[in-house]
């Protein structure tokens, strides 16, 4: 296996197709709880700065998660064989060449921010609707922008295993 990458929104199943994957035994990395490897940081200072629950909309649009392009590259380096990473930093589109296929988890609105409001775990990520708002600011640019550098469109909507089982069909053509 190669080099992947699954990018997509909040809410759109990354986490969870993750864990899908680790239960194959696929090796994955998920930017988002690898120690140290991702951060949020003022866009004008370039200062980080510590995300908490509901901290809003207006510190969001001041801030960005950050992926440490070094690092990551280490990680990737350190694997023999393929590894597929999760995530999504302000920053990819400094690191989407060191992957050899880039995959976008979309879905509709309405399920994203489902998702999003009822998610549980170690993630509260967005489950504020302020943050939620945020998200809606800007996803659909983003997805364009996505499929527009190549990411191929991978329904989130259908169920984790479905998921699992595309990305695999497609990463072996």
């Amino acid at each position: 296996m190669s080099r992947i990458y699954i990018i997509g929104v909040s809410g759109t199943g990354k986490s969870t197709l993750a864990k899908e994957l680790g239960k194959r035994e696929i090796f994955a990395i998920d930017i988002d709880f690898v120690p140290n490897l991702c951060h949020w940081r003022n866009k004008k200072t370039k200062v980080e700065a510590e995300y908490s629950y509901g901290i809003g909309k207006d510190w969001l649009d001041a801030h960005e998660w950050i992926c440490d392009q070094g690092k990551l590259e280490k990680l990737l380096n350190e694997q023999k064989g393929g590894v597929v990473v999760f995530g999504l930093a302000a920053n990819q589109g400094d690191f989407l060449k060191l992957f050899d296929k880039v995959f976008l988890l979309h879905c509709r609105e309405e399920v994203f921010l489902h998702r999003l409001t009822t998610r549980s775990g170690d993630n509260e990520f967005a489950k504020d609707k302020s943050e939620q708002k945020h998200i809606l600011s800007w996803y659909k640019d983003f997805e364009k922008d996505m499929l527009t550098k190549g990411a191929i469109p991978i329904n989130g909507e259908q169920s984790t295993h479905q998921v699992a089982d595309e990305i695999m069909a497609k990463i072996r053509t």
